[in-house]
Parts: C-alpha cells; sequence; structure tokens
C-alpha cells in the first residue's frame, strides 16, 4: 500500500469521526432540555426538596444526588443531617454524627452555636470526611457536654487539634480527657460566674484545676 493511499485513508477517518462528533451534538442539542428533578429525602420527616435541574433525553434522563446521601430506591434519599458546627479553611459548616461536610452554615448559624475547630478533612468519593483518628471519641463526648443546655449556654469553641475548650465568657480550659469531661461536665457550670478570666486544666481523674 502507498504512503498517499495510506494517507487518503487516515484522512477518511479523521473525517468520519469528525462528522459523528457534529451529529452527536446536533443530537444533544436537539434532544436534551432542562426539567425540574423533585426527589422525597427522607429524614426525621419525609420533606419534598427540589434538584438543580436534570438533563433528559429522549433515551436517558442524568440525575445528580447531593454528596453523602444514600439511595433508598423509589426516587427517595436520605441524606444525614448537621450535627456539628465545623470551622474549617476558613468557612463553617455542617457536618453529620460522624464528620461528613453535609451543607454550609449561615451566620445566624454560626453565632448562636457552638463551633468545632482543629479537624482536617479529605475529600472521598465526592464528600469531605475527616482525617483525625479517635474524631468518634471526640464526637461524642461533644454530644454528650452539649446535651446539656446549661453546659451548651457556656461553651463556645471546641479545639479538637489542640485539646481546647473555650467558654462564652473568654475562659480556656485544657482538656486532657474528652471522655471524663463529658461524664463531669456540671463542673463547667461552676465557671458560669467566674469574674476573671482564667486558664483551667481539666484532668483526666475528673478534676478540674485553675493553672493560672
Amino acid at each position: 500500500m502507498s504512503l498517499s493511499l495510506r494517507a487518503g485513508i487516515c484522512v477518511v477517518i479523521l473525517f468520519a469521526i469528525w462528522m459523528v462528533s457534529i451529529a452527536n451534538f446536533v443530537l444533544e442539542s436537539f434532544f436534551t432540555a432542562p426539567v425540574q428533578q423533585l426527589t422525597r429525602i427522607v429524614n426525621f420527616g419525609e420533606i419534598l426538596v427540589e434538584f438543580p435541574l436534570a438533563f433528559r433525553r429522549t433515551w436517558k434522563t442524568d440525575i445528580i444526588y447531593p454528596p453523602g446521601s444514600i439511595d433508598v430506591s423509589g426516587g427517595r434519599v436520605f441524606l444525614k443531617p448537621g450535627k456539628f458546627l465545623v470551622s474549617y479553611r476558613d468557612k463553617y459548616y455542617w457536618v453529620s454524627d460522624d464528620f461528613v461536610i453535609v451543607d454550609y452554615a449561615d451566620l445566624s448559624e454560626v453565632v448562636s452555636n457552638p463551633i468545632i475547630g482543629g479537624v482536617s478533612f479529605l475529600q472521598e468519593n465526592g464528600v469531605y470526611i475527616a482525617t483525625e483518628r479517635d474524631i468518634e471519641i471526640f464526637a461524642g463526648a461533644v454530644e454528650g457536654i452539649l446535651a446539656d443546655r446549661r453546659v451548651l449556654a457556656l461553651v463556645s469553641y471546641f479545639d479538637f487539634e489542640n485539646n481546647v475548650l473555650l467558654l462564652r465568657r473568654g475562659i480556656r480550659v485544657k482538656v486532657l480527657d474528652w471522655e471524663s469531661l463529658e461524664a463531669n461536665k456540671d463542673l463547667l457550670l461552676q465557671l458560669e460566674n467566674a469574674s476573671d478570666r482564667s486558664e483551667y486544666i481539666f484532668l483526666s481523674d475528673g478534676k478540674l484545676l485553675r493553672a493560672r
């Protein structure tokens, strides 16, 4: 086979591929149109949520569910609710009980809820999950501490990286054992009417000492 014949065959093949691409583009443009896609989310109550427009072709409909959701069939997905507020890279997010980012937080929520900081996240399968070890122990302790409304009103910030708890009065508590603090959270109420901004240390044996 001569060189010119080979070149001619390559040109024909490239031309055919180009024509197929154009035909596919025309078909996509003609048969594709945005439509509303309603999906029912199963949560504490069943909520009908309108997701962004899906693209429907004559032969297929593309539907994108929110990251972190779990398909439960029948056009329904389970979306994990936000449990804690976290600060990450100068932004605020809601995370689920297993520390998966599920939503952004607005300013009113940030002002009225305790914040968790010092946690790093890694993107995995389209969602951001916490990478720290012992995060489950920490999350359980935080949940137990905030379960008491009196304590909830005192706390402003949990620092996972530095093991520090900040109270709204500006008092800093160095925590050596989060689980022990959960079991002895009533000790924090002793600081409710503290007149200064001293630093305290919470020991593993359940004692709260003034550091300075």
